[in-house]
């Protein structure tokens, strides 16, 4: 159940967005080759049209206990936003291939065979019509994928 600190950040998102939110996950690991990548996760929703994701400033965590760290670097905000229309492909990659294309800068993830599938972490491979890709791990794949094709149908 939504609190009412959670009902107002999604009202919040919506005006961003300009209509309701149809769609909305927390992605765990995040990644977008050549930029930036995030450890904790990030916010991805969608009212259907536009696809948006964001992080937020947290501090470091075992067991909800905060760690104090010796130096701390300059948090900026992440927030990304693009047509959902522009999505050409969506991929299930293994989080360990995701991983290195992020640390070389170039896509070395392949499809996630039916052996990882079953024992490894996994992830999403987001490719923009543009070129651009994302990696998300996420809870649901599968209803990632049918979310959006049900958008880029114009349901």
């Amino acid at each position: 159940m939504d609190t009412n600190d959670t009902i107002q950040f999604l009202k919040e998102r919506e005006e961003r967005l300009g209509g309701r939110i149809r769609y909305r996950t927390y992605c765990t690991w995040y990644a977008r080759l050549g930029c930036e990548k995030r450890e904790y996760g990030v916010f991805l929703y969608t009212d259907g049209r536009t696809m948006a994701y964001e992080d937020f400033d947290r501090e470091p965590q075992i067991l909800g206990i905060p760690i104090k760290r010796k130096s701390k670097e300059k948090y900026e905000k992440l927030l990304v936003s693009f047509p959902v229309e522009a999505i050409a492909a969506i991929d299930r990659v293994t989080l360990d291939s995701a991983e290195r294309s992020f640390e070389s800068c170039r896509d070395v993830a392949r499809s996630a065979g039916i052996f990882a599938k079953a024992f490894r972490k996994l992830a999403t491979k987001v490719t923009l019509a543009d070129g651009t890709i994302m990696y998300f791990e996420m809870m649901d794949h599968k209803d990632f994928v049918n979310r959006i094709k049900e958008f880029q149908e114009g349901k």
